[in-house]
């Protein structure tokens, strides 16, 4: 999830891009760029590289956030992070934010991960990944979210039936834990050419982590983080299916994909883009709301009181366990 501040310095990157995708697109014959609002297009793209070049020589890339995992409600979705960017950029005294930076906004970001249930936007969109991964070919995960959210997103996508690790790339020389992706002195290292590094606009990086088949890249370039893993890939793909809700990402991974003569089909994945666009418009003092239940109720479990509170307050019934106070306390709190 990038700054706002990044996203808007890169806005007319796009509309420039395309005229590299168009250049480079010559390279990988018979890529495809298009919109989606149904992900057994990606099966249909899988099935058709599979008979061309073998299920070995696959790879399915795909994000989380609106596209394979979807928050059940408002308060910490993919669009309410967007526009608590915004209001840090743009508002930095509005009552309505969560935090005074952005530090701070991913810190409650990973509580609401962490409480929070998420759902596929498709009902059946784990068994359209299912069946692609049951042609034989890998899957790797390419989120936005960095390393700290890792827990709370495996427990997530397995909750939603989706089998990502068992059916990840083979990979060597990754690092355990979190590293950086390239040495923005020497790219080239990392599978990123020089001349690469300097058009996708890349900086120092940042830590990245890539385990269990998930690769967490804390916002940064997704094309440069395909190109990562492609370097540390066992059996790179000759052809790829990536699907995506952001439009930027989509344009970057097929801009990159297509330099290094790999096909791909590139999905810009929009189902939850009426959501999207409900919140976006809609009057937020209903989830601002819903944060400072769910805030009051944390202050009020985790308080730590002076002895002479802490002697004076109410106690749970007898046999009722601490933790299930504190998660009724929760549940109120977001649920009311």
């Amino acid at each position: 999830m990038p700054r706002l501040s990044r996203l808007r310095q890169t806005l007319l990157r796009p509309t420039l891009l395309c005229c590299g995708v168009l250049f480079a697109a010559g390279f990988a014959r018979a890529s495809e760029f298009r919109e989606t609002n149904d992900f057994a297009d990606a099966l249909t793209a899988a099935q058709a590289y599979v008979d061309r070049f073998g299920a070995e020589n696959v790879w399915l890339v795909v994000d989380i956030d609106n596209t394979l995992l979807a928050m059940q409600g408002e308060l910490g979705s993919d669009q309410w992070f967007e526009w608590q960017e915004y209001l840090l950029d743009q508002e930095p005294g509005s009552e309505s934010l969560v935090a005074e930076d952005f530090d701070g906004l991913l810190e409650v970001q990973g509580l609401l991960f962490t409480l929070g249930k998420m759902r596929p936007p498709q009902a059946n969109e784990p068994a359209l990944v299912n069946a692609i991964q049951k042609l034989g070919v890998p899957t790797l995960v390419l989120t936005s979210r960095g390393s700290d959210f890792r827990p709370a997103t495996e427990r997530e996508l397995d909750a939603a039936g989706y089998q990502i690790a068992r059916h990840a790339p083979a990979m060597h020389d990754v690092p355990q834990g979190e590293f950086l992706p390239y040495d923005i002195t020497a790219p080239e290292r990392a599978g990123i050419r020089p001349d690469e590094a300097k058009l996708f606009g890349l900086k120092a990086a940042k830590p990245i982590s890539l385990k269990n088949g998930v690769m967490m890249v804390a916002g940064q370039h997704k094309g440069a983080m395909v190109l990562v893993a492609l370097k540390h890939a066992d059996h790179p793909p000759k052809a790829v299916v990536f699907i995506d809700d952001h439009a930027r990402h989509v344009h970057r991974v097929y801009d990159a994909l297509s330099r290094h003569d790999i096909e791909s089909t590139v999905l810009h994945y929009r189902v939850e883009d009426d959501n999207v666009a409900r919140f976006r418009y809609s009057d937020k003092r209903d989830v601002t709301a819903r944060w400072r239940r769910l805030e009051g109720a944390l202050q009020e479990v985790f308080s730590l009181p002076g002895a002479d509170a802490a002697s004076s307050a109410p106690q749970p019934a007898h046999g009722t366990p601490a933790h299930a106070t504190a998660d009724a306390a929760l549940e109120r709190a977001v649920s009311h």
